[in-house]
């Protein structure tokens, strides 16, 4: 009986006799030995490039290991410098110095296609890798936009009439785009109406007058308050615009692509594949670590139906859409101690658990750094999007992104330990952590995260509980230079910040109003579609208060707290909206500014003992101020970032790159 448990502890610690160590060195070998293992076993990938034709697929396993020694997943294809062309000219003009054209009808090119926050999230068009890092399609102008102040037609936004006459046409005053011979190979790209909405759209025609007609409804038309700062556009993919390294032109139609490659570039990658690279299905206690998953056009990883599946020490990147995405079925999964950047489309979608039976997920993203990760899809293309009920975003570092960094939505998610800055960097009216339009996404907690530095001059906010968001507790946070307020409670109710540090502001430090009783009051119509699909027994007991709540007009903002609060060097503690005025204040205790409780908050402009006021992550003196000035408070605890991965702003990717050992694989060209 004592040799039968015995046996049975080492079977669930995989430490058995038949355990098993492989090591592969091609695809074949590879999928046949994943096929092939017993709980217990490890299987190597030895140093190389793994290149896919298919799918790599782990199915039905349990307490195995997939360990990569300088591997790389790779889908798609190296590309030898002789089949790159000098070109003389292109499209009948003289074409700049160091312009290639290369024959692409050889390989399974995928077209552009539309891209932006309305349009359906997908795989990108292939893209060029030039020594590991992405090429971009050529721009005009070059680095920057046109504001969008003379629209000729508005158009009929998509969204608003399915059979509107109008594909909306807008003006210019360059000369230059008269000269392109084939506008119609261009792409539209911007905010044409509002700052939150990205779009590319198919151009129709470029008329001599100096106006262009585009070939699709955009989603809300062109213009509206045409002038606006965030109201922009750029060409994109015009064959004679790359004339700047690291641009390229695609004419699949006719199997072409130019390119202008950096000086000194040695090795070429053409991204192909439309599909996960590696999918995970219906596993227990699999740990994949050391690989390098990347040059594609669609996601990283899939993962579904699974439990106890840890992703640590990858690197993901090169990507046309996301790095990894687990399905709501998943169950105590996540990825930690990994880089996740250069990505189309966002990061890692983690979901899981079941919210209306109040069933809690437990799937996790921690001590990961996340940089550049939604260059195609620019907005709402986060790099975690959290749902479901019960997960959790830990000690991990964000920055470099045209806009959001984390979605919060779902019930019973945790954010803490982590550290976001130059983010939203491109977008208006949004948050770095969006919290938003949901009332019933609640229970949810902000904590010992720091976010600084987003000094872009639009409506952006650290902490964005959007259109009657709430029933959220935020604490331990450090909240430092921002144009605008880093908080905005938009409406909502039952939110509690408590035990956080506002501090170098030139501004407000938090943002309230009550828009559901004014302009956003047909908000309410769609809360209560969104309520219904939860609203049971179940959840009402979890959530007692919440019932009550819901089954009475909420429209007024109530049950907000704020208390034992620092506000260092902050010019004003609130501003306060009703309707479209705005009212400025410091009144810190009280019941003011549509919040119920509001008491023990200090504002200051002497230190309140840091131990270096202009780097919080040094953390607090012995006996702070603010512990005096604010009986009870918490001290954040931002010095926690990030324990145990690597993290720095300028760091440099490719730290775990396979080098240029080639594994044995049917794809590779070379």
């Amino acid at each position: 009986m004592r040799k039968v448990a015995i046996l049975l502890i080492l079977t669930a610690l995989g430490l058995t006799a038949n355990a098993r160590t492989v090591k592969v060195r091609s695809i074949e070998t590879l999928q046949k030995a994943i096929d092939n293992a017993q709980p217990g076993d490890k299987i190597i990938l030895r140093k190389g490039i793994y290149r896919l034709t298919d799918t790599l697929v782990i199915s039905g396993k349990q307490d195995l290991v997939i360990e990569g020694r300088g591997a790389q997943l790779n889908g798609g294809v190296r590309i030898p410098r002789r089949k790159l062309k000098r070109c003389r000219e292109v499209m009948g003009t003289l074409a700049p110095k160091g312009l290639r054209m290369l024959d692409i009808s050889q390989f399974p090119i995928s077209p552009i296609v539309n891209k932006g926050h309305t349009h359906p999230s997908g795989p990108s068009w292939s893209q060029f890798y030039a020594d590991g890092k992405p090429m971009h399609l050529s721009e005009w102008p070059n680095g920057r936009c046109i504001p969008l102040d003379s629209v000729v037609v508005m158009g009929v936004g998509r969204l608003q009439s399915k059979n509107g006459p109008g594909y909306g046409t807008i003006a210019f005053k360059e000369d230059r785009p008269l000269e392109w011979a084939d506008p119609s190979k261009g792409w539209l790209a911007g905010c044409f109406r509002f700052g939150w909405s990205d779009e590319m759209v198919a151009i129709k025609e470029i008329r001599p007058d100096k106006t262009l007609e585009v070939a699709q409804q955009t989603a809300y038309g062109f213009g509206f308050r045409s002038g606006e700062s965030f109201q922009k556009w750029q060409v994109l993919n015009m064959p004679e615009e790359v004339d700047a390294p690291g641009e390229y032109a695609l004419d699949t139609e006719n199997g072409r692509a130019w390119l202008m490659l950096p000086k000194g570039t040695r090795h070429l990658e053409l991204g192909l594949r439309r599909f996960p690279l590696l999918t995970v299905r219906g596993c227990n206690n699999l740990i994949i670590k050391g690989l390098e998953v990347g040059y594609s056009c669609g996601d990283g990883m899939l993962i579904t139906s699974s439990e106890g599946v840890r992703i640590e020490n990858c690197e993901f990147h090169n990507l046309g859409h996301v790095a990894i995405v687990f399905n709501k079925s998943c169950r105590n999964c996540g990825v930690a101690e990994s880089q996740i950047h250069h990505l189309g489309a966002g990061g890692i979608h983690l979901p899981g658990g079941d919210r209306k039976r109040v069933v809690r997920g437990d799937n996790y993203v921690e001590d990961c750094i996340f940089h550049d990760f939604n260059y195609i899809e620019k907005h709402y293309r986060p790099a975690v999007t959290m749902s479901g009920l019960g997960n959790r975003v830990s000690r991990c570092e964000f920055y470099d992104s045209p806009s959001t960094a984390v979605l919060m939505l779902g019930n019973d998610q945790v954010v803490e330990y982590c550290n976001f800055h130059h983010l939203c960097m491109d977008v208006e009216d949004n948050g770095v952590l969006y919290h938003g339009r949901n009332p019933s996404q609640c229970g949810s907690v902000i904590r010992h995260n720091y976010f600084h530095d987003i000094m872009v001059p639009f409506n952006v906010r650290a902490t964005y509980h959007d259109d009657g968001s709430g029933w959220v507790e935020a604490y331990g946070n450090i909240f430092e230079r921002f144009y605008t307020a880093p908080t905005q409670m938009g409406g909502g109710s039952h939110i509690y910040y408590h035990d956080n540090i506002y501090m170098n502001l030139d501004g407000p430090a938090i943002k309230i109003d009550g828009r559901l009783q004014t302009w956003g009051a047909d908000r309410l119509i769609a809360h209560r579609d969104s309520v219904a699909l939860v609203d049971c027994p179940e959840f009402r007991a979890h959530y007692p208060e919440w019932g009550e709540f819901i089954d009475r007009d909420y429209s007024l903002p109530e049950a907000n707290v704020v208390i034992r609060n620092a506000f260092y060097n902050v010019r004003w503690a609130f501003e306060r909206v009703i309707w479209s005025d705005h009212y400025y204040n410091d009144d810190i205790s009280g019941r003011a500014n549509f919040v119920d409780e509001m008491h023990d908050n200090w504002k200051t402009t002497d230190n309140p003992g840091f131990v270096d006021s202009a780097n919080p992550l040094k953390g607090f003196v012995e006996d702070p101020p603010i512990l005096r000035a604010i009986p009870g408070f918490q001290l954040p605890q931002v010095g926690m970032i990030p324990p145990s991965s690597p993290s720095a702003y300028e760091r440099q990717a490719g730290d775990f790159s396979g080098g240029d050992d080639e594994a044995h694989t049917s794809a590779s060209l070379n």
